[in-house]
């Protein structure tokens, strides 16, 4: 045997090794998710639906990575009570409409109370984050959260305040006033 030769050299019919990736990584060919989808599984991952998914993907990265049906929500908010689903709903109601605002480059709707204000804040993050997910849009986010007012940081109203204690977000207690 000639020792400038290989040791092992791999026959013609072996075949290559399939390689594995993960559900959340996609294929160049596959079409990327929509902003729809992508604002649905931002404000999952803002309610912490990805500690008590189902799927093991989401629970592991911390992420929301699943599929969104055609109603336009996760698979894991299918385990949310009827109020939370409701919060769900309004939240991305909310975070559609500041993206909307973001291509007709107009500022957010004004606020009259603190729980618009964290509603329309919680909105504006999920539609942010979602739009950010394309590099070529970065920039013109950037600018326009520059030109926009924010509303001021805000708690969540006690309406709506069971939702985020149940995802373990900790809130003050209201002394009454006292």
């Amino acid at each position: 045997m000639d020792p400038a030769l290989p040791v092992h050299m791999p026959r013609q019919t072996e075949e290559p090794v399939a390689t594995k990736r993960l559900p959340e990584e996609r294929l160049p060919s596959e079409r990327p998710a929509t902003l729809e989808d992508r604002i649905s599984r931002r404000l999952a991952d803002a309610l912490g639906m990805p500690q008590i998914c189902r799927r093991r993907a989401c629970r592991r990265t911390g992420h929301c990575t699943a599929e969104v049906s055609t109603a336009g929500e996760p698979a894991c908010i299918s385990v949310l009570q009827d109020c939370h689903r409701e919060l769900f709903i309004v939240q991305k109601r909310i975070a559609a409409l500041c993206a909307e605002r973001f291509s007709a480059r107009r500022g957010l709707p004004g606020v009259v109370d603190p729980g618009q204000s964290f509603m329309l804040r919680q909105g504006a993050c999920a539609a942010v984050s979602a739009l950010c997910d394309s590099q070529a849009v970065r920039p013109a986010v950037r600018g326009w959260l520059r030109r926009i007012r924010l509303p001021p940081p805000a708690p969540p109203p006690r309406s709506i305040a069971g939702a985020f204690e149940r995802f373990g977000e900790f809130l003050p207690e209201d002394d009454g006033g006292q």
